[in-house]
């Protein structure tokens, strides 16, 4: 199961909200907005459970190993293939 990151995500009911907070956000200081927007990510309830979604990385990040090891080993053999051929062609006495 794939495990989807986003930068941030909305609920349907605060759209409006959105908007009215960026307005008023255009005269506040970046630091009035760096704390709005920090208070904001707390209050926020994560999309899956923080031990849930160490585990997927990890998961997902050993599968991507894993296949790009494949991939390594495979091009590596036919890499050598025509290598070997010509080994066998000019190295070995008829």
């Amino acid at each position: 199961m794939a495990t989807v990151f986003t930068t941030h995500h909305a609920h349907h009911g605060t759209s409006g909200l959105r908007a009215e907070a960026k307005t008023k956000n255009s005269t506040k200081g970046t630091v009035a907005v760096f704390v709005s927007d920090l208070l904001e990510d707390i209050q926020e309830t994560p999309l899956q459970a923080a031990k849930y979604a160490k585990h997927d990385m990890f998961k997902e990040h050993i599968n991507a190993m894993s296949i790009s090891y494949f991939a390594l080993i495979v091009l590596l053999i036919a890499g050598s293939v025509p290598l070997l051929g010509w080994a066998v062609q000019t190295l070995v006495p008829y």
